[in-house]
């Protein structure tokens, strides 16, 4: 199986030189494409001449991570029958494609690979693959922030795989796409790896989470300086789409006995969140305000795809 690598660039510094350098060693060799959503920093210089092999789509505005991936993928081209999309803050090890394209090769039913995600240094983890809480459906990062010896070292089913470093099956990837595109572009950022992997398994697919692959990551590069969750770290914007994202993310795969089930937690308890994030950052409601209309295009997205699984039980 050919393989390529899509990483999204806004303004990472000198962290995209690192990564491009790190999809570079794969063994075996991958395509690589870089989509710069119209940086303003010392990246774009290096988006707009890459190292050699590396492919640079150059957007004049931000779409985002969504947007960027949809474009990366476009860019690689239908001849990848495996597709790897990352952040410019994460660093593949070079055996991280070799033992994805292992597990899809023996497995047909697995249509993403979710790795093993440490902070710089691997003291600590940051992702082995992503699930969701049992009441309140958030996302959860298996393993965050916790010691990585000894844990998480047996392959697993799991919900999704961080976006940060998620590889997937080009044919699973087409079956689940939405209006022509992988990714729901409206998202912008944050949730869309989780909808992705959501959308696979209610279409029959798998994410496996493989010890094997691992990768360096960052994280948090959206985030100001400081501790606590990221939510309140991050631009009023950001905020914004964490809230309304996971909304159009449960809106659109979520059973509807589930959903019903749990509507009036998830409701107390995201106004909760929501009241405290606008109390820091006031310009977090009209944000919101600004993105209802994606949560009236979650619904009709909903409506395709139980049309679509309707007509394939047929």
């Amino acid at each position: 199986m050919k393989a390529g690598a899509v990483v999204v660039n806004y303004n990472s510094g000198t962290d995209l030189t690192q990564g491009l350098a790190a999809l570079l060693a794969q063994e075996p060799p991958v395509a690589v494409v870089v989509v710069d959503c119209a940086s303003t920093d010392s990246s774009q210089a290096v988006a707009a001449s890459p190292p050699p092999g590396v492919r640079a789509v150059l957007l004049q505005e931000n779409v985002g991570f969504a947007g960027g991936c949809n474009r990366g993928l476009e860019a690689l081209g239908a001849d990848c029958d495996v597709v790897g999309f990352f952040n410019p803050d994460c660093f593949p090890s070079p055996q991280y494609f070799r033992v994805c394209l292992e597990v899809l090769a023996h497995n047909p039913r697995v249509g993403g690979v979710a790795g093993r995600l440490v902070r710089p240094g691997g003291e600590l983890l940051d992702s082995c693959g992503q699930t969701l809480t049992p009441l309140l459906l958030r996302v959860r990062d298996r393993g965050y922030g916790r010691p990585a010896a000894g844990a998480f070292l047996v392959a697993d089913r799991v919900l999704a795989a961080c976006g940060a470093a998620a590889v997937f099956r080009r044919r699973a990837l087409e079956e689940v796409a939405v209006e022509g595109r992988v990714f729901p572009e409206e998202f912008f950022a944050f949730w869309e790896d989780v909808d992705l992997g959501w959308r696979l398994g209610n279409a029959g697919w798998q994410v496996r989470y493989e010890p094997e692959a691992v990768a360096v990551h960052r994280r948090g590069g959206t985030a100001g300086p400081g501790s606590g969750r990221l939510i309140f770290r991050r631009p009023p914007e950001l905020a914004a789409c964490v809230i309304l994202n996971r909304w159009g993310t449960l809106v659109r795969n979520a059973h509807w006995i589930d959903l019903a089930l749990r509507l009036p937690l998830l409701l107390a308890a995201d106004v909760g969140l929501t009241a405290a994030v606008a109390v820091r950052q006031p310009r977090l409601l009209p944000a919101l305000v600004r993105g209802v209309p994606r949560l009236r295009h979650a619904v009709r997205v909903r409506r395709r795809l139980v049309q679509r699984r309707l007509k394939e039980l047929r």
